[in-house]
């Protein structure tokens, strides 16, 4: 493992503040009115990853929540975002990349490089605060983070180089090359590090611990790396725990990453086959396997680990991933994610579908304390974030018939479901109609990865990339080049 830093100047990292309050009724949300949507608009984050909320329900007919508005960032080619954090003024921080003169609210900016990186942020109004692009030449950016003083920190990766942020660097990667970028709240980089060795690497995703500590989870080549920076951008400890194997893709494995209260930090992700997360080789399994691991915040020394899943190979994407996380006060973890048929969650197996799940588990040994299967026909996305009451909100986008604990539903979309934390009983669920509907849908927009969070004040912001035209509940939007990046904000 090496690390290259940039100049270190001063620093600001991140941190992900989640809460919200839950909806009471099941049902989709009807009413009067939106704000403006033109022009304007991942995980990471101490509390759990951000590859959630993409995709949608509505088909055209639905009305978005009173409240709700929605911004859509435009460019002549390609447009995208998978990263989304809130901080605590509940401004929505979003990074992507861009390849066109894009407007994200104030006009056209133009473009650095080939294929710049861009941080934006948006008041919880919609109002753009601001939006920097950095140049580079094939940028993509994974996790994003804020802290407790609304620094912001970025994890991502760069196929083709060089990377520039201010008077930061980042020279050609041999191949893929893993970058993490520290900015002050107004946007201005303060340090960057490059992480990696020779083979592929890939960003996955960025949280904080204490002392506004930015910790970073990511692959490099086929070994499960982790990270950490003092405030300042001094580096802490880099280093491989472990190995994943998987299915080539041009994304880490890794579902989501948080710190806990002491610092020690939690990762949850998914691998094919067999892996060593640390505590030794996993061997003679097939398909994907969901997994959470606990490493010392100290010099990330493996403290525990878990796997679950199917015993078969269900096929590529199919099998079982974590795709999504979260720690309480008391240091317990919650994942989401996918379950094949034949899985155990800890429970048994489940032998006669495939669907959603959402478990909890102690932080300090890893012991299941509940986990609940929810069928599904097929799961897209899942996201997490805590509700302000402390109750824990899961975002997912399934194909129907599904059942989130309400009773069976038969219209395919992105709903949100919460759940009592302590016992992970069912409270309450609603169709999220203001976005589109799914991943992939020739008929409605062909949605991609995207992230969910909710603020402190109870609303729910997602950011999804778009193709074509794509039917949302605030109306049928169109990308203004190959494709467009859809921001949603919604009280719950």
């Amino acid at each position: 493992m090496r690390i290259i830093p940039s100049a270190l100047i001063v620093v600001v990292p991140a941190m992900l503040l989640a809460g919200c309050s839950p909806s009471r009724e099941t049902e989709a949300a009807v009413a009067s009115s939106s704000a403006p949507g033109a022009g304007s608009g991942g995980s990471g984050g101490s509390t759990g990853g951000d590859a959630v909320g993409s995709g949608g329900a509505g088909t055209g007919g639905a009305l978005p929540a009173e409240g709700a508005w929605h911004r859509q960032i435009s460019g002549p080619d390609m447009e995208d975002a998978m990263s989304l954090a809130i901080d605590g003024g509940a401004n929505i921080v979003l990074a992507g990349s861009s390849r066109g003169a894009a407007d994200f609210g104030a006009g056209a900016t133009p473009l650095a490089g080939f294929e710049d990186l861009f941080i934006a942020k948006y008041a919880d109004d919609g109002a753009l605060r601001w939006a920097h692009r950095f140049g580079g030449s094939l940028v993509t950016a994974t996790g994003v983070a804020v802290d407790a003083n609304d620094g912001i920190a970025v994890v991502g990766h760069i196929s083709s180089g060089p990377l520039e942020a201010g008077d930061l660097s980042m020279d050609e990667p041999e191949r893929d090359d893993i970058f993490v970028l520290a900015l002050d709240r107004g946007g201005a980089p303060r340090w960057m590090h490059r992480l990696g060795g020779p083979g592929f690497d890939f960003g996955g995703r960025v949280a904080v611990g204490p002392g506004d500590d930015v910790v970073v989870a990511a692959q490099s080549g086929g070994r499960l790396t982790l990270a950490r920076f003092a405030a300042d951008g001094a580096v802490r400890f880099a280093t491989d725990v472990g190995h994943l194997s998987g299915y080539a893709s041009s994304f880490a494995p890794i579902g989501g990453v948080a710190v806990d209260l002491r610092g020690d930090i939690l990762v949850a992700g998914n691998f094919s086959g067999g892996a060593d997360l640390g505590g030794g080789a996993i061997t003679g399994l097939r398909g994907d396997q969901a997994w959470v691991a606990k490493y010392s915040g100290k010099d990330g020394a493996h403290l525990w680990s878990r796997h679950f899943g199917a015993p078969e190979d269900h096929g590529m994407g199919l099998g079982d991933k974590a795709q999504t996380l979260l720690v309480d006060e008391r240091g317990d973890v919650l994942i989401a994610g996918q379950f094949a048929v034949g899985a155990d969650l800890g429970e048994g197996p489940i032998g006669d579908t495939g669907g959603a799940f959402l478990a909890k588990v102690a932080g300090e040994d890893g012991a299941v304390r509940w986990a609940k299967a929810l069928p599904a026909a097929g799961v897209v996305s899942t996201g997490l974030s805590f509700t302000p009451d402390g109750r824990v909100a899961l975002i997912a986008s399934l194909r129907a018939p599904f059942d989130l604990g309400g009773g069976t539903v038969d219209e395919r979309g992105s709903y949100i479901a919460t759940y009592e934390a302590s016992t992970g009983a069912f409270v309450a669920q609603r169709r999220i109609v203001e976005v589109g509907t799914m991943i992939s849908d020739t008929q409605n927009g062909f949605f991609g990865m995207g992230a969910s969070a909710i603020d402190a004040k109870g609303n729910l912001a997602i950011v999804t990339s778009f193709y074509e035209e794509a039917q949302t509940g605030f109306g049928a939007l169109k990308s203004e080049g190959w494709g467009d990046i859809l921001l949603a904000h919604l009280p719950l």
